[in-house]
């Protein structure tokens, strides 16, 4: 399996589990009633799945950076690295408000809104592209 492939499979785990993460906050906010599952276990699933996007994003980037080397890239991988920065960094941010400037509370879901927005449009400038244009 080559490097690329992983990359893409990893990165189309990590646009599922965001989605869920959306859906799952949706409803626990009150949203959307689809699952019959608490409010509470709702919660300890958004912690724990933005926990393993973070840690998967930041593998991804990590073989991103040194298994590719430096080359001239394309604006199109130019725009999916720095979407893909900048969401890490927003969700970042949030989840450091979350743990210690409580205050701010309140923009936790625009940051949420920001930083998933941010790692899907990672995933289709990267995976979606390579399933669709290269591997096929």
């Amino acid at each position: 399996m080559s490097l690329e492939t992983l990359k893409s499979l990893i990165t189309s785990l990590i646009a599922l589990l965001v989605m869920l993460q959306a859906f799952g906050m949706a409803q626990a906010r009150g949203y959307v009633r689809c699952l019959p599952v608490g409010r509470q276990r709702l919660y300890r699933f958004h912690r724990g799945g933005g926990l393993a996007v973070l840690i998967a994003s930041a593998g991804v980037a990590l073989a991103c950076v040194w298994g590719e080397g430096y080359v001239l890239y394309t604006p199109r991988v130019w725009l999916h690295a720095m979407m893909g920065a900048a969401g890490m960094a927003v969700l970042l941010i949030k989840v450091i408000t979350t743990h210690r400037f409580r205050r701010y509370l309140r923009y936790n879901a625009f940051l949420g809104v920001l930083g998933g927005g941010l790692l899907l449009g990672t995933f289709i400038t990267s995976a979606l592209w390579y399933w669709l244009v290269e591997a096929a």
